[in-house]
């Protein structure tokens, strides 16, 4: 039987995912940089260029889709199939960086930028879902 959840659970849930897994990549991220300055700043100039031009256009739409159900639907349906294959993607680029040969540099500055660019862009749907709890 498919476990089935309301569009502002979905919510809480898309938002609490992209949170967790931000908070997770910075603090690996981090440790792998050792927290250095200069590389601080490039992280985070890089991962709020990608939230805002990218991830946040992802999450706008999730927000639109997840409203547009009336009921209860599928909780693999929290995201789009499209957003799914560039989870996996990721996920896979960042298992590829961690190869032994390649500069653990490299690892930790996609690790911390892609980290703060989803914490910074969690925020559209934690919007969306507190905005769902005031109207009730």
């Amino acid at each position: 039987m498919a476990v089935k959840m309301r569009p502002q659970t979905l919510l809480f849930l898309a938002a609490s995912c992209w949170l967790v897994v931000g908070i997770s990549l910075i603090l690996k991220g981090g440790q792998i940089l050792a927290w250095s300055p200069g590389w601080l700043a490039a992280t985070l100039v890089a991962g709020t260029m990608k939230a805002y031009f990218i991830l946040d256009r992802i999450a706008r739409r999730n927000v639109q889709r997840l409203r547009s159900y009336g009921k209860p639907i599928f909780v693999g349906r929290v995201f789009a199939g499209r957003t799914w294959v560039i989870i996996m993607v990721m996920i896979i680029l960042g298992r590829v960086l961690r190869l032994p040969g390649l500069a653990p540099e490299l690892s930790g500055f996609f690790s911390l930028a892609v980290g703060w660019a989803l914490f910074v862009a969690s925020r559209l749907s934690w919007q969306a879902w507190f905005a769902g709890r005031m109207e009730k």
